[in-house]
């Protein structure tokens, strides 16, 4: 019995052919959408570097699971670009402890503990996101801390949430030559800001 060659088969022929124009085709759009790595991370960072209401929603919703609980206490949250969130945490079963994670828009850390004075107020410093609709928009508080703070080239560089009194979160305004800091009410309206 005679065989033929394996490119003969037209069925296997157009096989092979799809597969090259594929490749091909991946090929040429992967170098057209290149984009340099420091490139990527200025345009992140102008728009506010992944710094979005999302990541702190779903870090919290993270630690509640963890915790199992249906919402966490916490005495402070850093966002910082590219989607990076710090959060220390109140133990829900032993209220006297503070644990820190970090949260990456994916996974939550392991956590390290938060070494407590004994005439530190816990109750008087923690705080839940119902507490800070302001949490609920981080990208408006970006977009306000940027258009505020008046720095040609600006960048918000990171928000912080802490209770002193009040809660009051703030945004860290850096350009090439200048910083800032724009001061937040729970609700998200600028009460100040305070060129450094």
């Amino acid at each position: 019995m005679k065989t033929r060659p394996l490119l003969r088969s037209p069925v296997l022929r157009v096989s092979v052919w799809s597969s090259m124009g594929v490749a091909v085709v991946f090929g040429a759009t992967a170098c057209i959408g290149a984009v340099d790595r420091a490139e990527f991370d200025a345009d992140m960072r102008s728009r506010g570097g992944g710094m979005t209401s999302a990541l702190v929603g779903d870090g919290l919703a993270a630690l509640a699971v963890r915790y199992g609980v249906a919402e966490v206490q916490v005495t402070n949250l850093d966002i910082a670009p590219v989607e990076q969130l710090a959060v220390t945490v109140r133990d829900p079963a032993n209220p006297d402890q503070l644990d820190q994670y970090t949260f990456d828009g994916e996974n939550v850390s392991e956590p390290s503990p938060v070494v407590v004075s004994a005439l530190e107020d816990l109750d008087a410093r923690a705080f839940t996101l119902d507490d800070v609709p302001a949490l609920g928009r981080v990208e408006h508080l970006v977009d306000e801390a940027l258009s505020r703070s008046g720095l040609e080239g600006g960048q918000v560089v990171g928000i912080s949430v802490t209770r002193a009194g009040g809660i009051s979160p703030t945004a860290m305004v850096e350009s090439p030559r200048s910083r800032s800091v724009v001061v937040f009410d729970a609700d998200g309206a600028v009460v100040g800001v305070h060129p450094l």
